[in-house]
């Protein structure tokens, strides 16, 4: 469970933890750079972080910014039935994210597809055909202002964060749409968001030059979103709470901003189609923390109020990752967001 204990054995040492930092702050970045931040040899620092891969510790993943239609859709489970619909539900590819949470709703999804007509079809003819599921509401993302990759452990220094050039901030506009090949490539980076040029190329049927071409263009332009993502128990941070909320509309960009600023801050999404129009994940170290946190936003931040809030039990699936019960990685569904959501479903 996302808020269950951890072993002894099981815990990440402090030079884990930076690792970790170190690649979410440069996904990508190479092994020289990252032991130059960590102050420790490259193959060291590459022997770390396959050890930290094949257990399912942490892992790096690839997703695109768009465009396409993202969604959370709340779902209320038949009286038994969450886990067996939760376990059909992470082999959907449309379905990035599943969490069995606390309060009104069991399950919690993070839906992408190509456009609302799409999404309409995957309700209708996907979601709402599981004999497991009793009802359902869907909440469309506007805007995104910070997401679960922009979260970070906070365990390296100013001087190891300056080896690292950085993410650069997230794009804004219009997006440009992707090619097959575009596709193809995120798909592949899903899976491993650190292949090497090598075995992209291998893996696309072109040449390595064209595989790091493609690639630097969809980094450029910001169509292309790498993360680096903890077992979230492993973590430090091992309680997820989601917030509904109500802001009124021109105090959302100034409302986000305070929000993303505070460490704990894990999504900032502002919505529509509910009452709430803003949805406000946040990861803190025990269950007290999250009336702390809403004592903060209460003093901080009085245009937003708080309509539902939702402690996440467990993660069944985190963008594209089945996580087992300790929250480690042990299997990838690439997000092929794009492909009719129906037959996603089906498997077809």
């Amino acid at each position: 469970m996302s808020n269950g204990s951890v072993q002894e054995s099981d815990a990440l040492d402090e030079l884990d933890l930076s690792l970790i930092n170190t690649l979410q702050l440069g996904p990508r970045a190479s092994w020289a750079q990252v032991g130059a931040a960590l102050g420790v040899d490259p193959v060291t620092a590459a022997r770390r972080w396959s050890r930290l891969v094949e257990s399912g510790s942490a892992w790096v993943t690839a997703h695109p910014a768009g465009p396409q239609a993202a969604a959370l859709i709340e779902i209320e489970c038949v009286a038994g039935q969450v886990l067996p619909t939760a376990e059909i539900l992470v082999r959907w590819p449309h379905v990035l994210t599943v969490e069995h949470t606390s309060g009104s709703r069991d399950l919690l999804l993070t839906v992408s597809v190509r456009d609302l007509a799409a999404l309409s079809d995957m309700l209708l003819n996907a979601v709402e055909q599981l004999p497991g599921i009793r009802s359902t509401r869907t909440h469309l993302v506007i805007r995104p202002y910070a997401m679960g990759g922009d979260w970070q452990l906070r365990a390296l220094d100013a001087e190891q964060r300056a080896h690292l050039d950085g993410r650069g901030p997230r794009a804004s506009g219009t997006l440009r749409p992707l090619d097959d090949t575009d596709r193809a490539l995120i798909a592949c980076l899903s899976r491993n968001g650190r292949a090497t040029l090598t075995d992209l190329a291998a893996t696309l049927g072109c040449s390595v030059s064209t595989a790091r071409r493609r690639v630097d263009a969809l980094l450029d332009r910001h169509s292309l979103l790498l993360r680096c993502d903890v077992a979230q128990p492993l973590s430090g941070w091992p309680v997820s709470v989601w917030m509904w909320a109500h802001v009124p509309v021109d105090e959302c960009d100034a409302v986000a901003q305070h929000l993303t600023a505070l460490p704990e801050t894990r999504a900032c999404l502002v919505l529509t189609g509910a009452p709430a129009n803003f949805f406000y994940s946040v990861w803190v170290r025990s269950l007290a923390d999250v009336h702390r946190i809403e004592q903060l936003l209460r003093r901080t931040v009085p245009s937003l109020e708080i309509l539902d809030r939702s402690v996440t039990l467990r993660f069944f699936k985190r963008m594209g990752r089945i996580l087992d019960e300790s929250g480690r990685s042990v299997e990838c569904v690439p997000m092929d967001i794009w492909s009719d959501p129906v037959e996603g479903a089906r498997g077809l």
